[in-house]
């Protein structure tokens, strides 16, 4: 349920933030074609007026629309009086403005405007008619379609500019997930070396990040299988070793006895079978022991609190107790013990039960067994130091019960470390502390 919501989670935290890089982008978009279009405009309009403003321009318009005048009414043979004719040619022609003039008086104009002789740009041209001659004011003032024109250009460029900006947004994404899929087909391939490329901080960076992650996480879970697949290989090797040589002793034995030729060494022949047997039967329980463990995880031991003190008393001091019962001499040395440890108590007890059985078999009872009691910050360490009992120290070649042990504290997420020279057995056993008491 938990992991649904933190999917959800995460779903609406990328649309959030990949929605709000978006927004801000397309808004600086907005905003630097907005700038671009007002400054390209008004110069563009600065241009266009400094052009249109000049006298000669106002002119050569004027000029060539008295011509026009002329020239229709020459070839209309119109009068003075024909306004009807007259409205027909001011409507043809653009932003012009004419008024005529008969001896100081207006007989003509096309808009409800009266230009005067101080009302610049406008000129004055002498136009014949029919019926007399009229003096005509023309004002031309220069098409807007120049204004329009600019108006579209710096709206185009400022478009484009905007869709520049997003399009570079966009494609730098577009780039990284192309990279991405790239890295994941080199993963698919098999290298699982090849790291993930993390890119800003953003969801598609968050993406890369748990990418690489799990990439870690196979590449170390395929390395523990290998170390594993190899050290059940060396266990095999080892335990084949370990059962040869008793089962070789065990056949000779019967061969010896099978064939009579025992020279009243018959009950010396059977213990030393038996002695075999029940060498063998130890390896294999051990064996067996070994896989038992190597299934389980973390997950599947059954953790529960306990005191240190009581625990030091319940599983260590009972069987030292025990070991004193039996001849050795013990040597202990204890910090102060205020903690509690958080432990699977069965597990724990065949870690110290191979323990004790090692030192009751292998150790050297004319030396006492050192045992030593450690609270550090953060774990409970026990340790152990004794002689071994000469060659017999090295009975199990395989070690397969120092590595169920080793497995049993990984899965505590403790210690369990241990060296063995040509004189001494050590062995150091540590606890997470879980509190202090």
């Amino acid at each position: 349920m938990s992991g649904e919501r933190g999917t959800a989670l995460n779903k609406s935290a990328f649309f959030s933030r990949l929605s709000l890089r978006l927004m801000l982008t397309a808004t600086f978009a907005f905003l630097v074609g907005s700038l671009l279009y007002a400054f390209f405009s008004m110069e563009a309009y600065r241009y266009l007026d400094a052009k249109t403003s000049s006298q000669e321009l106002y002119r050569t318009l004027a000029d060539g629309c008295a011509d026009r005048l002329q020239d229709y009414v020459s070839a209309g043979s119109i009068s003075l009086s024909d306004t009807g004719a007259l409205d027909a040619w001011a409507f043809s022609e653009e932003n012009m403005v004419v008024t005529l003039y008969q001896e100081n008086e207006v007989i003509y104009q096309n808009v409800d405007l009266i230009i005067g002789d101080n009302f610049q740009p406008a000129f004055s041209y002498s136009i014949s008619f029919q019926d007399g001659t009229a003096l005509a004011l023309i004002l031309c003032v220069p098409s807007g379609g120049s204004y329009l024109a600019a108006d579209l250009a710096c709206g185009f460029l400022a478009i484009m500019t905007a869709l520049l900006i997003l399009y570079a947004f966009i494609r730098r994404k577009i780039r990284y997930i192309a990279l991405l899929e790239s890295e994941l087909q080199i993963l698919k391939g098999g290298n699982l070396d090849h790291p993930i490329t993390v890119i800003g901080k953003d969801e598609l960076a968050s993406l890369a990040t748990e990418m690489d992650h799990m990439r870690q996480a196979i590449r170390d879970r395929q390395a523990r299988e290998e170390q594993a697949v190899k050290a059940n290989r060396d266990l095999v090797t080892a335990m084949s070793h370990d059962l040869r040589t008793p089962l070789t002793s065990l056949l000779g034995y019967t061969d010896i006895l099978l064939l009579g030729k025992n020279d009243g060494q018959q009950e010396q022949y059977i213990r030393a079978i038996r002695d075999k047997a029940r060498r063998i039967k130890e390896l294999s329980d051990q064996l067996f022991e070994y896989f038992l463990v190597y299934g389980k995880e973390r997950e599947d031991l059954n953790f529960q609190p306990v005191n240190a003190v009581e625990f030091l008393g319940q599983v260590v001091e009972e069987s030292l107790f025990d070991l004193e019962s039996e001849g050795f001499s013990v040597e202990r040395e204890s910090d102060e013990i205020r903690c509690s440890l958080f432990t699977d108590i069965p597990s724990v007890r065949r870690v110290f039960g191979n323990i004790f059985s090692n030192l009751s078999k292998y150790a050297d009872r004319s030396h006492p067994v050192q045992v030593r009691y450690r609270q550090t910050e953060d774990t409970l360490l026990i340790q152990f130091r004794n002689r071994a009992a000469g060659p017999a120290a090295n009975a199990e070649s395989s070690g397969i019960g120092l590595k169920t042990c080793e497995r049993i504290m990984t899965a505590h997420s403790g210690i369990f470390r241990y060296r063995l020279t040509e004189e001494y057995f050590e062995i150091e056993v540590g606890f997470p502390i879980r509190g202090d008491e």
